[in-house]
């Protein structure tokens, strides 16, 4: 790790750390210590870092890892389905912790699965309800802008939000789609998060660069035509 950190003196670190319950008793029976707490108490963890996974964590390494400054990257829909375990969601949120989403195993690509997943395992962990969020407030909102964010840290990307100065990342939703247009204005991050699924995504920018429209990818039969290649191939060397 330190010859890794020598040649990376800028830029974003991920790690990933206490993802299952044997990860976590084999590092703390080499190292004496949990994998999250030897971390932070051997390396100088900063907001240039993102602890991906970072499941099983006491108390005490949820707070120090929120206060710390690092991200937590997870893959709700990944833990889900390995069996991993929920994240501590109210206790990190509570100490101002930065999080953002994405997708360990691939078994599904779907940012809105993955918000619902994050948000759905710490109500049935919890017997609760509307937990990602402290006080009032909408889950939905906060759990698409706080993984935005959280995101754009991760990513060392001036991007996360709609402002002067920061990247063009849009993303258009169909609002009269059927899942959504019984909605106000304030409502739709809840019910794009808990309601409707990828389909009401319309158009999606990148750093201005127009990447989807009307709901297609502008290089979707080209991806699609080399991801099969690529997977006819993998699967023959089998």
């Amino acid at each position: 790790m330190k010859a890794a950190l020598a040649i990376r003196t800028k830029g974003p670190i991920h790690i990933h750390i206490a993802e299952q319950p044997k990860e976590v008793e084999d590092i703390s029976a080499w190292l004496g210590a949990r994998p999250v707490e030897w971390l932070l108490d051997n390396v100088d963890v900063t907001s240039r870092w993102c602890l991906i996974h970072a499941t099983h964590m006491t108390p005490d390494e949820t707070v120090a890892m929120a206060k710390s400054g690092a991200v937590a990257g997870l893959c709700p829909v990944t833990e889900a389905n390995l069996g991993d375990g929920p994240f501590n969601g109210p206790e990190y949120i509570a100490a101002a912790g930065a999080f953002g989403v994405g997708s360990d195993s691939n078994v599904l690509i779907s940012l809105t699965e993955e918000l619902r997943t994050l948000e759905y395992s710490q109500r049935l962990r919890d017997l609760a309800r509307n937990v990602m969020v402290v006080g009032e407030g909408s889950v939905g909102e906060m759990l698409y802008g706080g993984a935005a964010k959280g995101g754009a840290q991760a990513l060392a990307r001036g991007a996360g939000e709609i402002a002067e100065g920061e990247l063009a990342d849009l993303v258009a939703i169909n609002s009269n789609d059927p899942a959504l247009c019984a909605l106000r204005t304030d409502q739709l991050f809840d019910g794009l998060v808990f309601a409707a699924k990828d389909s009401v995504v319309t158009d999606v920018w990148s750093a201005g660069r127009h990447a989807v429209k009307q709901g297609r990818h502008i290089a979707r039969d080209e991806i699609v035509a080399a991801y099969r290649i690529a997977i006819a191939g993998l699967v023959a060397s089998i």
